[in-house]
């Protein structure tokens, strides 16, 4: 079963003991007048999978975490964390508290500015300072070429990528023939808050008669032409200067950097395919890339209703209530509570209607986790390594989907089914992750934003050196 139809499922469970009647409990039997609804323990089906690890006693002993000391990946670990009635932060606290009684360790944490190069430092004095660690995922792919970690599959005894906890396609597309040297799994909170989606503007969609967006996601007729159709006669010339430009009110807007890597992904063309022995090989026809390009230069450039910028450009214009739809993280939600327009969330779009489904990647600077090869006891790390993805995906995720998700769109009845199906169809690329920032990966955005779209000349100058 995925992890985000579990996750639905404990969350209308849980749905069922506040308000005591639910669609899901009308499901069960009542054949028995005597018959009480079962325990909660019973029906919380995501939080009984087993992590199928032994008993241990560790007496005490330290795992130590290295990641960054940036304040969002410092609260993702928690190890400073108390009880403060916070639902996130506490089932943060909840999950290491968990793990420290079961197995009586004391996590700890080093938060450092450069995470990877302090922890390499330690490799090559041949130091067992850190269990694990939690660095960004392009950064750690060139890293790990370096042969600092451990082999995922065969030197960590108590993994079981088969697990729920191991995220999406994550386990193959990190793969070269059953052998990884990064992994990327609930504990990697980060991955949730980089993923990326669109929102819109209601208001906006009202005053423009938009108002099937919802229909349009639900029946798959999301696609890029749809939304070149939907954007191309939103535009307003707000300040009245005759000038389009960032102050006017526009269909879409939209980065031309990882928001645009984005939908090379959500079209479903990777760069990198497993071939039938398990070995990752460049994909050699372009042609549909190329299609791509074309397509997103006509509506970034070519469609009165877009402005395309850089980093800084598009949510100031959706923050000022002056754009339809935004290409954006999850994790950029935190600033739209206060928002006096309404709003909503949706998937990328597809390619075509023939697309089996929605896609989407988590931007770059989402951690993996790597073991360094220093480690002494590799069955210990292993251990509380699974059992904090596991505790993860069991206290923290369904925390994260009701709160911080069902919470802030409570006013939208569709936000968990949108929700869903964005979460469900998060895609990694082992070309994304290890072929680095200047690479294949990054090409599509690199010709947009020089308003170009001649990407079969940008591709030949640099096919050689992505497939060494």
């Amino acid at each position: 079963m995925k992890v985000l139809s579990l996750l639905l499922i404990v969350i209308i469970f849980i749905g069922c003991i506040v308000a005591c009647v639910s669609e899901t409990g009308d499901k069960i039997d009542k054949s028995n007048s005597e018959t009480t609804a079962p325990e909660i323990d019973e029906l919380d089906i995501g939080r009984n999978i087993p992590d199928d690890l032994p008993q241990k006693n560790y007496n005490g002993r330290m795992f130590t975490i290295i990641i960054s000391e940036r304040v969002d990946f410092v609260d993702d670990i928690g190890t400073l964390f108390e009880e403060t009635g916070d639902i996130v932060k506490d089932s943060v606290y909840s999950r290491n508290l968990t793990v420290e009684e079961r197995f009586n360790i004391k996590l700890e944490a080093d938060y450092v500015a450069d995470p990877i190069t302090k922890l390499r430092n330690t490799v090559l004095a041949n130091e067992d300072v850190y269990d694990v660690i939690l660095g960004g995922s392009i950064t750690m792919g060139t890293s790990s070429l370096q042969g600092h970690y451990l082999d995922w599959y065969n030197d960590l005894p108590y993994i079981n990528l088969d697990k729920p906890w191991y995220i999406g396609n994550a386990r193959d597309a990190l793969s070269i023939k059953n052998h990884s040297y990064l992994m990327i799994g609930e504990y990697d909170l980060s991955v949730l808050r980089f993923t990326y989606c669109m929102f819109f503007n209601k208001s906006i969609a009202e005053r423009y008669q938009k108002n099937n967006i919802y229909e349009i996601v639900q029946t798959g007729k999301w696609t890029v032409d749809a939304l070149h159709e939907m954007v191309k006669d939103v535009y307003e010339d707000v300040n009245g200067d005759g000038m389009m430009d960032e102050n006017d009110l526009y269909g879409f807007t939209t980065d031309w950097h990882s928001s645009t890597v984005t939908y090379q992904y959500c079209f479903n063309d990777p760069i990198i395919y497993l071939n039938n022995e398990g070995i990752p090989e460049m994909r050699t026809d372009i042609t549909k890339t190329v299609a791509i390009v074309d397509k997103l230069y006509s509506l970034f450039f070519n469609n009165t209703g877009s402005y395309v910028g850089t980093w800084t450009v598009p949510i100031p214009i959706f923050e000022a209530n002056r754009a339809l739809f935004l290409n954006l993280r999850f994790g950029s939600t935190s600033s739209f509570r206060n928002y006096e327009f309404d709003y909503g969330i949706i998937p990328y779009p597809k390619w075509d209607e023939a697309q089996p489904q929605y896609y989407t990647m988590s931007d770059g600077a989402h951690d993996v986790m790597a073991v360094p090869i220093t480690i002494n006891d590799p069955e210990f790390t292993s251990i509380i390594i699974e059992a904090l993805n596991a505790e993860t995906y069991k206290q923290v995720i369904p925390a994260l989907y009701d709160t911080a998700f069902k919470v802030k769109y409570a006013r939208d009845e569709m936000a968990t089914e949108m929700l869903d199906m964005i979460l469900e169809g998060r895609f990694f690329d082992f070309g994304y992750i290890y072929d680095g920032w200047e690479g294949i990966a990054f090409l599509l955005d690199s010709v947009l934003s020089r308003k170009s779209s001649d990407y079969a000349s940008a591709y030949a100058s640099r096919e050689a050196g992505a497939i060494k």
